[in-house]
């Protein structure tokens, strides 16, 4: 039986022409069907649309914890279920992981969400805003080949707007970034293009810089609860706890996760490489293929360093995050 999925509620979801070739052979002739996570908690899975109209939820069976995390499913992920047991069947394989180094400090990798076209790391105008973990977050969405949006939030609450864009101006170059009020409608609307239909957007950054409030401005209606931050150190409460996915109106899929203000990132030298690319032009100049760029004569880096071209600080940035 021809397997090709040509559903419209799939295509609504994100659902891509390519992903039909990894289908099982029979599936339908098994009453198998085809599903996006929208949410993961620890009794399960929550998918899209439901395998029937009274359930939306998906178990996941104790095989799938004694393989390696990343063979786990996670919010984003496309899988096969069957409904008449409310059982995972397969997962199919992703064009894109977000992950991190779990904060446990086991060595564990963390996944944060499968199948992201573009990621909104958020940050916003009080004590949270830090370029080098942005850097951290930008690196792995690099390395994961997802376009970075970079969103400045509460630019409405601060008397010094320019102390934050010019830090973002000069370390992100390459980098898309827009200052937002993430509770008026006019000013989100700048992140509309990356918001049309069949994308797929993740949100990044801490607990309270507004990725909550955000979810709820470009849906239109109060979907994710939000509380208030200590203004003392701009730190905010896990409102979201559990990962999941909401189908804006524009016709993108936003996927929302739990506050991260550590972000330790695992193998990704292409994406630090990209990011920090006017470094690695200037290393190319150097005079020895190893140069450590410290004291090495003929460095190109330090002749930069030292005439101002390059800032330290993000000189430093760039050998933290390479090793």
């Amino acid at each position: 039986m021809n397997n090709r999925i040509d559903d419209h509620a799939l295509r609504l979801l994100g659902w891509r022409a390519e992903f039909a070739q990894h289908l099982p052979e029979h599936m339908r002739q098994k009453g198998w069907s085809v599903h996006r996570v929208t949410e993961v908690q620890r009794t399960g899975l929550t998918v899209a649309p439901p395998m029937q109209a009274q359930s939306d939820t998906v178990s996941v069976g104790g095989k799938w914890f004694q393989g390696a995390d990343s063979d786990r499913p996670t919010v984003g992920d496309w899988v096969i279920v069957d409904p008449a047991q409310g059982k995972l069947v397969a997962l199919l394989p992703r064009f894109s992981l977000l992950a991190r180094l779990s904060p446990a400090g086991n060595g564990s990798v963390q996944q944060i969400a499968a199948n992201v076209d573009t990621a909104f790391v958020v940050t916003s105008c009080n004590a949270d805003f830090s370029v080098a973990r942005l850097e951290r977050y930008i690196s792995a969405v690099l390395e994961a080949q997802i376009r970075p949006v970079i969103v400045l939030t509460k630019t409405d609450l601060t008397q010094n707007l320019e102390t934050y864009t010019s830090q973002l101006a000069q370390s992100f170059q390459s980098v898309a970034w827009f200052g937002v009020n993430a509770l008026d409608d006019h000013t989100v609307k700048t992140l509309q293009p990356w918001c049309t239909e069949g994308q797929t957007i993740a949100l990044l950054g801490s607990s309270g810089v507004g990725k909550s409030t955000l979810v709820n401005t470009l849906m239109g209606a109060q979907t994710q609860r939000t509380q208030a931050i200590r203004e003392e150190d701009g730190k905010g409460r896990h409102t979201t706890t559990y990962r999941s996915a909401h189908r804006l109106p524009q016709g993108a899929v936003i996927l929302d996760s739990p506050g991260m203000r550590e972000f330790q990132i695992t193998g990704a030298s292409a994406g630090v490489a990209e990011l920090f690319d006017d470094i690695e032009t200037l290393a190319e100049a150097c005079r020895f293929r190893d140069c450590a760029h410290n004291a090495e004569p003929g460095c190109a880096v330090q002749a930069a360093l030292n005439s101002g071209q390059l800032d330290e600080r993000r000189l430093d940035s760039y050998n933290k995050l390479k090793t």
